[in-house]
């Protein structure tokens, strides 16, 4: 059975991201929240956008938001397209500890495939996308 696995994966993962994101006084899923940000940096990015990328409720995202907004790491701005609406954006000292735990992260995947050959880590790529993509 491949649920449990995955589950057990993904709890370990989160574990240890939140570990690792300790030292920033974040966890995973606020981590989440400023990738994406930085991620569609470009473009404006609104709580449903958050919402609707992340696959997250809006009571959720809200209470992240909150939390990223008193450690001033992001701010929220009046779309002026849409006055219901916030605009998300990330702060200098965001993207200071973006860069900072990216350090972890890309040590943390070392990890995780530590011992495929070049070839397994491309296979693994491709079967995990074909898995989410099947659940999408």
């Amino acid at each position: 059975m491949l649920g449990p696995i995955f589950k057990q994966i993904h709890i370990a993962f989160e574990s240890r991201c939140n570990k690792n994101l300790q030292r920033y006084n974040l966890t995973q899923s606020q981590m989440d929240v400023l990738v994406y940000l930085k991620h569609h940096g470009s473009s404006t990015v609104t709580q449903r956008d958050l919402e609707a990328g992340l696959r997250l409720t809006n009571p959720t995202i809200t209470g992240i938001l909150n939390r990223l907004e008193d450690k001033n790491l992001i701010t929220r701005e009046t779309n002026l397209n849409d006055r219901r609406s916030k605009i998300i954006k990330m702060t200098d000292k965001s993207k200071i500890v973006l860069e900072e735990s990216y350090i972890d992260l890309k040590e943390l995947e070392s990890q995780i495939i530590k011992g495929f050959s070049d070839e397994e880590k491309e296979e693994l790529v491709v079967l995990l996308n074909k898995v989410l993509n099947n659940l999408k």
